[in-house]
């Protein structure tokens, strides 16, 4: 038996007794992991099974579950820091929980010893992750205080919620079952640092927004703004003094909707925390909820979501112009993309102006994948003056503008006007035909002709030839297949597709 068969829930139940050092009931555990007892019987059954005769786990009716033969525990599990800890996470993910740790309770001190305690693993260990954390500190303009006292971090609040943002963000998109209360799954990562009850409140809150509001709000907006609530949540809780921003006392809510619907937020907020939220808080809810994508019902046209001012329009058409010239591809005649830039635009300019940040769980892998689109788009927007708002956006935001452009590439090589050149009689023609429409459905066959009207198509009306005879013919795309399109000629298509 290792330590990689037991599940990360099983790891949690062994770590919460042998941290109890004591008698530990069902209902106890059940109340530590956020579960219910029926679960935790159901993992108690399957350590025992798991284990065997090394089953450390003792049971004494009326009092409940112990762990003893503590000294064969590293037969049990690895506790090498290049492999899983107790808990089932990896050093990386140790470390970012950490870093999140810190980060909520600032400034309030943690020591050394607490969370090698909390992560069963050495005072070394410990100290080679907080000099970790601290290199990434210092990249967000944060510091590091290692005092007698304890260890905490130090730097401006803004900063603080931006990096926390950009850590729990990460979690909530590769978890998306934090939107689900499923007992027999595994305690969500969000659990770590916040309540199932802080979740379950900031849940229906966002209900409720979205009830004022008319309109569902869109991801990636909605994790957006249910981390930064939640962040508040922990933030006020262990920090109620957080400084009051005197410059925003006075300032105008424009939007009437947003404004009812940030001060319905604000009021639950204060009677759950039974504290008052401070004037900047109430300022960054509304600001959240305002540069946030609302979908919205036809009913309520008068929100004006979905209308778009000549300045989002120009630089829209601005921006199809120059990827569409990068590119040597027209894409300023695909009203699908242009569409979709303006609904996302709108509520950037709003996160410009306001300085509002979003993060994009996705930033890195877009980069990576899609490295083409993202560098011609951040190159376009950092080289142009006509737009200076735009000059300076972040990797997140430049990412999900790529993605647009992406889709819209990709739905071009799906979407092919083709022609068919068959010299072998109308029957087989068609043949072919129904096996082209089978393999690929999205294109459109514009035609298909004998190799003596090869000239009917042109780069004006097709995208792609495909021949049964040889052609010379060079403005057009041209693939030989044979009249069967076998599995061959399909395999064939695609990676000819691939090298257009």
């Amino acid at each position: 038996m290792v330590e990689k068969d037991l599940s990360a829930r099983e790891k949690k139940i062994l770590a919460s007794l042998i941290k109890a050092n004591d008698y530990i009931t069902a209902a106890e555990l059940s109340k530590i992991l956020n579960v219910s007892e029926k679960t935790i019987y159901r993992a108690l059954q399957s350590i025992k099974n798991k284990l065997g005769e090394q089953n450390i786990i003792k049971q004494n009716r009326g009092k409940g579950y112990y762990i003893s033969q503590l000294n064969n525990l590293n037969d049990i599990f690895d506790y090498s820091s290049s492999h899983n800890n107790f808990y089932g996470i990896d050093v990386d993910t140790r470390r970012r929980n950490i870093l999140i740790l810190l980060l909520l309770q600032t400034p309030t001190e943690t020591s050394i010893n607490k969370l090698a305690e909390l992560y069963y693993i050495s005072n070394a260990s410990i100290v080679n992750d907080l000099n970790t954390i601290e290199q990434e500190l210092t990249k967000h303009n944060l510091s590091l205080i290692r005092s007698r006292n304890g260890t905490h971090i130090e730097g401006k609040e803004i900063y603080i919620r931006k990096l926390l943002m950009q850590k729990i963000n990460d979690i909530a998109y590769t978890n998306e079952s934090y939107l689900l209360n499923d007992d027999d799954s595994d305690t969500h990562n969000l659990y770590t640092f916040f309540s199932p009850k802080d979740i379950s409140f900031v849940k229906l809150l966002l209900n409720k927004a979205e009830e004022v509001l008319y309109g569902k709000i869109k991801d990636p907006y909605y994790i957006n703004i249910f981390t930064h609530i939640l962040i508040l949540l922990k933030r006020l809780e262990n920090n109620e003094k957080l400084l009051e921003n005197t410059q925003l006392i006075d300032y105008k809510y424009n939007d009437p909707i947003v404004k009812e619907c940030t001060r319905i937020i604000v009021n639950n907020l204060e009677k759950y925390l039974n504290i008052k939220i401070p004037t900047n808080e109430i300022y960054h809810i509304y600001q959240y909820l305002y540069s946030s994508r609302i979908d919205t019902d036809s009913t309520y046209e008068n929100l004006d979501f979905n209308t778009t001012s000549s300045e989002e329009n120009t630089f829209v058409n601005f921006l199809l112009k120059s990827v569409s010239n990068t590119l040597n591809l027209n894409l300023t005649y695909d009203n699908t993309l242009k569409n979709s830039l303006l609904l996302h635009i709108r509520p950037l300019k709003k996160r410009i102006e306001n300085n509002i940040f979003i993060s994009n769980p996705l930033k890195n892998d877009i980069k990576k994948d899609f490295s083409n689109i993202f560098n011609i788009v951040k190159q376009i927007l950092e080289e142009q003056t006509i737009y200076p708002n735009f000059q300076k956006l972040s990797d997140d935001e430049l990412a999900y503008i790529a993605v647009y452009f992406q889709v819209a590439l990709e739905k071009r090589t799906l979407q092919k006007r083709v022609g068919i050149i068959c010299s072998t009689g109308i029957g087989t023609s068609h043949l072919l035909a129904a096996r082209v429409k089978r393999a690929f459905p999205e294109w459109k066959i514009i035609d298909i002709v004998s190799s003596n009207h090869a000239n009917k198509f042109n780069s004006d009306n097709v995208d792609l030839i495909l021949t049964t005879v040889k052609l010379d013919k060079n403005d057009v795309p041209c693939i030989l297949v044979s009249a069967i399109f076998s599995d061959v000629d399909i395999m064939n298509v695609k990676q000819k597709l691939n090298m257009l």
